[in-house]
């Protein structure tokens, strides 16, 4: 394969990394929203339910992150030393809060649950879950909006302005309520599962809330890239509206499920709105990494590690695949869902 076919195709495994750590640790991220809003006489059973769904899977989600900063980090090291520079706050900011809600889950399940030390964990977990994908989709609308501005090889902005734009902000609030979208619709079926019938109306509730709430803040997105991000803008209208169509149409579905009990569909509607939102973003701003100065051929390695490491995440995901849908099927296959 020639430079840019490597190219592309890193590009779509890292895309399609992206979309896996959304789908799945976005509703970790999701369910810890879920933990922190927990109120009234039921709040330890809604809490039981998600430490229940995320126990066996959550660290096991984090792998997809891993895979994307490592693919960029040696495809396109440049572009990663750039976004290293321009978003080092709020990526330290996202790295703390994937720390402290990471260590805060695992704390907190020794001890009484209404002991204060557990009630002190259970909050820093459902802050860390609620900080954690805000600061996360805002540095990706920052990578889109044309708000970093690379000079001289040198980031020339300052730590906060390049990633504080409407379209973040926006952004942020999308992946924020995104998260909250896909836990109650995955938290809905899990409660299914396990034959509570209170808490799957409760979680299914919330999923239309939450569906309803996303697609106003997803409106309001496309309106802010409209003034705020002009390259983006243009690249949803002429390549990626496909992508906000289908989005929007699998939205609808799963939010028509939902009020049907179509629970099971209902979740892959879901999954198959959120993912449309990041091919789009992706078709959208090719063939730049990061509007308006960074195009992804300019800052590729060279082609021989290009092949070694397309070769290498083959292998990878070989011996990867396999043991991932192990592990889901083990712990999160309908039959081992029963207390």
């Amino acid at each position: 394969m020639s430079g840019t076919q490597l190219q592309l195709v890193l590009l779509v495994a890292m895309g399609a990394g992206l979309t896996l750590y959304v789908l799945l640790g976005g509703a970790d991220f999701g369910g810890g929203v879920w933990d922190l809003l927990a109120r009234g006489p039921d709040h330890q059973d809604e809490r039981d339910l998600i430490s229940h769904a995320i126990g066996p899977v959550w660290e096991a989600n984090h792998v997809w992150l891993i895979f994307v900063v490592t693919a960029l980090f040696a495809a396109f090291p440049q572009a990663f030393a750039y976004l290293g520079v321009a978003l080092y706050l709020p990526f330290g900011i996202a790295l703390a809060g994937i720390v402290f809600r990471g260590a805060a889950f695992a704390f907190r399940a020794h001890g009484d649950p209404a002991a204060a030390w557990a009630r002190t964990w259970s909050r820093v977990f459902g802050v860390a879950s609620l900080v954690t994908p805000v600061v996360l989709g805002m540095s990706a609308a920052a990578i889109a909006s044309g708000r970093i501005n690379v000079a001289g090889g040198f980031v020339t902005n300052g730590l906060v302005d390049s990633w504080t734009g409407p379209l973040s902000w926006a952004a942020g609030a999308l992946a924020l309520v995104i998260c909250a979208y896909l836990a109650a619709t995955y938290l809905t079926v899990e409660a299914q599962h396990q034959g509570d019938d209170q808490l799957r109306e409760l979680f299914r509730m919330r999923a239309i809330v939450s569906g309803l709430v996303a697609g106003v803040v997803a409106a309001v997105g496309l309106a802010a890239a409209s003034a705020d991000a002009p390259y983006l803008w243009h690249g949803m209208l002429h390549r990626g509206w496909p992508f906000v169509v289908l989005s929007g149409i699998a939205g609808i579905a799963s939010l028509a499920a939902t009020i049907g009990r179509h629970l099971k569909l209902a979740r892959v509607g879901a999954a198959v709105a959120v993912a449309s939102v990041i091919a789009g973003w992706g078709v959208s701003q090719w063939p730049y990494l990061i509007v308006p100065d960074v195009k992804a051929a300019d800052v590729a390695a060279p082609i021989g590690s290009l092949r070694a490491i397309t070769v290498g995440y083959g292998v990878g995901a070989l011996l990867l695949a396999p043991s991932l849908f192990l592990l889901l099927r083990i712990f999160k296959g309908s039959k081992n869902q029963q207390p």
